[in-house]
C-alpha cells in the first residue's frame, strides 16, 4: 500500500454523490505548504479552476478537496457559490482560511452539487484526520476509471519522497483536459522553484497525453511540498516530480476510454521541445 509522504493525511469519504463508493476526499499538511499549480487552457472553466487559481496564487495552501462524479460546471453564480461554500467548510475544520484551500472537482456537466449532502459530509469530516492511504485517495477520485493510478519516486540523495495520484480516462486533449493530478512531497522546497519545476515537468508530461481529441472545463494539477523531509537537492526534486507525472501520464492514457493500446511518439531532429510537441501531437491525433 502506497502511503502519503510526511506531513499530510487524508479525508476519504462517500457523501452520496456516488451511488455506492467514495467520492469525497480531502488532502491536507500539517501546516501551511509551498503549493504550485496548472489548470486547463479552456476559456470555460468550472468553479474548481477558479477559485484555486486564485488561491494557489499565493504560493502556498493547506488543504485540497475533491470531489468526485460532478463537475460543478455550467451552473452558473450558484455553483461558484456553492463551490466557495465547500472549500469554506472544509478550511472551518482544518482551522485554516479558505484561501488556504484548493479544489478540484470532475464528473456530470450542469448538475449543481446536491449540497444538503455536501454540508452533512463536511460535518462529519475528522479533522485532523490521521489517514495516510494514496491508494484510498486515489479511489476516491475515480469516475469512469477502471483503476486507481498512484505513483512514487525516493529523491536522490535525502529521505524525502514524491507520490502523485490521478484521475482520467476521457476528453483528454488538449493540455489535461478532465484529469485531476496531485502531487506530494515532504521535500522542503521554496515555492517559486516548486512552481517552476513543476511547470516544467507537467508541460513535458500531462500536456503531451492524448486520448480522444476533446478539451475540457476542469483539468487539474496541483503538487504540495509539506517541508517534513527537510531540504533537497532541486535538480533531484525535478527529477523526481517528472518521474511521478510522467508514470501518471502514462497510466492516464493506458485507462482511457476504449483504449486498447498505448502509444508512444518520440520525435528527434526537431528545431525545439515545442516543434516536437507539435509533430508528435499532430501524428497521434491524426485519425489515419
Amino acid at each position: 500500500m502506497t502511503q502519503l509522504p510526511t506531513g499530510f493525511a487524508a479525508h476519504v469519504a462517500n457523501i452520496g454523490i456516488k451511488d455506492d463508493t467514495d467520492d469525497f476526499v480531502v488532502i491536507a499538511a500539517e501546516r501551511l505548504a509551498a503549493a504550485a499549480g496548472v489548470f486547463t487552457k479552456s476559456r470555460f472553466v468550472g468553479p474548481s479552476v477558479t477559485i484555486s487559481r486564485e488561491h494557489v496564487a499565493s504560493g502556498t495552501a493547506r488543504a485540497i478537496v475533491v470531489v468526485s462524479k460532478n463537475a460543478n460546471v455550467a451552473n452558473g453564480p450558484t455553483g461558484e457559490a456553492d463551490a466557495r461554500e465547500l472549500v469554506a467548510g472544509v478550511a472551518e475544520r482544518l482551522g485554516c482560511q479558505p484561501d488556504d484551500v484548493l479544489i478540484a472537482s470532475t464528473g456530470v456537466i450542469g448538475r449543481p452539487y446536491p449540497m444538503d449532502r455536501v454540508r452533512a459530509g463536511i460535518e462529519a469530516m475528522a479533522a485532523p484526520s490521521a489517514a495516510t492511504s494514496a491508494d484510498a485517495v486515489a479511489d476516491g477520485i475515480m469516475t469512469t476509471d477502471t483503476v486507481r493510478k498512484v505513483a512514487t519516486s525516493a529523491i536522490d540523495g535525502s529521505d524525502a519522497v514524491v507520490v502523485g495520484i490521478a484521475k482520467g480516462v476521457g476528453m483528454i486533449e488538449p493540455d489535461m483536459a478532465t484529469m485531476i493530478a496531485v502531487v506530494l512531497t515532504d521535500a522542503h522546497v521554496a515555492r517559486d522553484e516548486l512552481d517552476e519545476v513543476f511547470r516544467r515537468g507537467g508541460d513535458r508530461t500531462f500536456n503531451c497525453v492524448s486520448i480522444d481529441t476533446d478539451p475540457q472545463t476542469s483539468d487539474t494539477a496541483v503538487v504540495l511540498a509539506s517541508g517534513a523531509a527537510g531540504p533537497v537537492d532541486t535538480s533531484a526534486l525535478e527529477r523526481a516530480l517528472h518521474a511521478v507525472c510522467l508514470d501518471l501520464t502514462k497510466q492516464i492514457a493506458r485507462d482511457g476510454e476504449g483504449a486498447q493500446t498505448l502509444i508512444e511518439v518520440a520525435v528527434t531532429g526537431a528545431r525545439d521541445d515545442e516543434q516536437a510537441k507539435r509533430v508528435a501531437k499532430t501524428i497521434v491525433n491524426s485519425p489515419l
